[in-house]
């Protein structure tokens, strides 16, 4: 076993996490997946659905409150993680909830097909020479119509560096630009967006004031400067710590 694979099967003892902490990671993902994933998919009516690097499940608990007579698959390389979701997470009100604890490329050896598929912070993981087999496999698996929603950390973040190598197992950055190309090559340039995955919220009184107001301010601060400092600096996304691509896979034309 490598040092990867250690890691992996022992990522939920990195970092251990008080039943009030958890608790504040699951509102957290919901709020995240309700304002940068759901306006993606909104249009589907029970989709099947498929979340790869599930985690403790707090994703795929989001996902059944806001599609209760789907069917939902959650995969994650952690068996402690898969414990935790299997023991915490109710299915949905009408539909199925599954969680397996398997590697996604040995995973997708099946015929199964999905509507539609998550996966946040997992691309970074894999092996840059996968990347595109990744990709790829991604497309094979989405039924027409389908939509894939991938989620990374942006290497034009200001603090990128640190996102870049906080983790050991992390083989691989991306900019919109370059996390765009290699949608694009699968998908088709039509079909494919790369949007910003902002960890910033705007729910209560204090986030209105404070990213609403004050944020935009400092931000159009920050781009003059370096717009002064040249070289294209103040086109990049340095304000958004992460970044989504939305695939949409095309009904083939008859």
């Amino acid at each position: 076993m490598s040092l990867q694979e250690e890691i992996f099967k022992t990522y939920s003892l990195r970092l251990e996490q008080t039943s009030e902490e958890l608790k504040r990671q699951g509102e957290f993902v919901r709020e995240l997946f309700q304002s940068r994933y759901y306006p993606h998919v909104r249009g589907y009516t029970n989709p099947s659905v498929l979340e790869i690097g599930c985690n403790k499940g707090f994703m795929t608990r989001a996902v059944g409150a806001f599609f209760p007579t789907s069917d939902i698959v959650g995969i994650d390389m952690s068996p402690d993680d898969i414990r935790f979701a299997q023991n915490t997470c109710p299915p949905p009100e009408k539909g199925t909830l599954r969680f397996s604890c398997v590697d996604f490329f040995d995973f997708t050896k099946s015929t199964e097909k999905y509507d539609i598929i998550i996966c946040k912070d997992v691309m970074e993981h894999i092996a840059k020479d996968r990347q595109w087999e990744f990709v790829q496999t991604l497309y094979d698996i989405l039924n027409d119509n389908g939509t894939a929603l991938i989620q990374v950390p942006n290497m034009d973040w200001i603090f990128s560096n640190h996102e870049r190598y906080m983790d050991f197992t992390h083989e691989i950055g991306y900019t919109r630009e370059s996390f765009y190309d290699v949608f694009r090559v699968v998908f088709g340039r039509g079909n494919i967006e790369v949007v910003p995955a902002s960890y910033v919220f705007k729910s209560t009184l204090k986030q209105k004031i404070v990213y609403g107001c004050l944020r935009p301010v400092l931000l159009k601060f920050l781009q003059f400067i370096f717009k002064v400092l040249g070289e294209g600096a103040h086109d990049v996304w340095f304000e958004h710590r992460e970044i989504l691509a939305v695939a949409r896979k095309s009904k083939p034309k008859q």
